[in-house]
């Protein structure tokens, strides 16, 4: 399957109500606590998503809670130990009884939790929230080591025990939920994250080593982002030989090593690792396209973020990176080397005119996933739930 499509995403519609200065609906001041813990272990992108709800909520309509830390954010050793500690408790106890956070005093509250994860120490009711990015542990459980998929596994089934409100970032992820858990929950709800336009303020700073055309990657050097199969399309393509090169560029993650041996041994690969944002802009402004045929994306903010630049992304087919921009991309079957390979080819050979038309419409996109949008639909949740 190849092709660039236009299809409106089916993502649930949610009345936005104007932003007050009131304390929340039903929430009343220390009543509304938001479970935090996944900040101490994760600075990913769902950190700068719990970092926002939690900035835009607390203090003054919701408390915070960092696992046994109560409201005392770590930093630096003190952030790792914890996590560490943390991880241990988790490992350990999973969903025992004992030594619960908070007690029988956490059923008074409505607890927000930031991730599936940390229902395991808590205690879970029916009037709580738990956000949700993806369920890759169950759905990609080859993706993740055997630890990590037996705790959400068990996480998981206490959330279906207790049937508390689900918000999920895509319809994708909602969707590999329901076929895995059915229906049966106080509510289901789509809420999209949206682009950190902060990331694309300033100056910008070309890379050294680029001389031509290029393809970009963004992303953690890990198995599910599936950079080995873009990489030998970009091989079997022969792309150095037309002049066109191709930058990936991210964090370390698991599987970086088999990665990095592959890309060192393909001729018009730079990988510069961990760029800073001058640069990183600069890439995105001068990019061919946007290649990304990742194997699991609970939202798909790489995509997002290449279409507030204008710039055409490849993706998975299916996938919540289409559903990201809307359907506009090229989707390709992520393990299909030569459908990758293909799709290359096209954004390469689009005319001036057609590029502009697909940077209008990404761009549209984009401005669409806004922060005030965000955070209006969860204000708006939180005084009707």
């Amino acid at each position: 399957m190849l092709h660039l499509s236009h299809s409106r995403g089916i993502v649930e519609k949610t009345t936005i109500a104007a932003a007050s200065p009131t304390p929340l609906a039903g929430a009343a001041a220390g009543r509304l606590l938001f479970e935090n813990s996944l900040s101490i272990l994760n600075r990913t992108g769902a950190w700068h998503i719990a970092k926002d709800l939690c900035q835009e909520f607390v203090p003054e309509h919701a408390r915070v809670r960092y696992w046994r830390l109560g409201a005392f954010a770590p930093e630096g050793l003190a952030r790792k130990i914890a996590a560490r500690l943390m991880m241990l408790e988790i490992s350990w106890l999973k969903d025992s009884r004992h030594f619960l956070i908070g007690g029988k005093t956490a059923d008074h509250d409505t607890k927000v939790f930031l991730d599936p994860l940390f229902v395991l120490r808590s205690e879970l009711t029916e009037k709580d929230i738990v956000l949700c990015h993806d369920v890759g542990p169950l759905s990609h459980s080859f993706l993740y080591d055997a630890v990590t998929v037996a705790n959400y596994r068990i996480a998981y089934e206490k959330i279906r025990r207790q049937r508390p409100g689900i918000v999920f970032v895509s319809d994708w992820s909602k969707d590999k939920f329901v076929s895995l858990y059915g229906l049966n929950f106080r509510f289901l709800t789509t809420i999209p994250l949206y682009v950190r336009t902060g990331l694309f303020d300033g100056p910008l700073e070309p890379l050294s080593g680029i001389d031509g055309r290029f393809f970009l990657t963004v992303g953690a050097f890990e198995t599910r982002k599936n950079q080995i199969a873009a990489l030998e399309a970009y091989r079997d393509c022969r792309f150095r030989e037309q002049g066109v090169q191709y930058v990936l560029c991210g964090p370390r993650g698991d599987g970086r090593e088999k990665i990095f041996d592959l890309a060192k041994s393909i001729p018009g690969v730079v990988m510069p690792g961990y760029v800073p944002d001058s640069q990183l802009r600069w890439l995105y402004a001068h990019a061919e396209a946007f290649v990304l045929p990742s194997l699991l994306e609970g939202f798909g903010m790489p995509a997002l973020e290449a279409a507030y630049m204008g710039l055409l992304p490849i993706v998975s087919e299916g996938s919540a990176l289409v559903e990201a921009v809307d359907g506009v991309c090229l989707q390709v079957p992520p393990k299909d080397v030569a459908a990758i390979g293909q799709a290359m080819r096209n954004a390469l050979s689009r005319s001036s005119a057609e590029k502009a038309k697909t940077s209008r419409e990404l761009r549209e996109v984009a401005s669409r996933a806004s922060k005030e949008r965000f955070l209006q639909r969860w204000r708006s949740l939180l005084q009707a739930r």
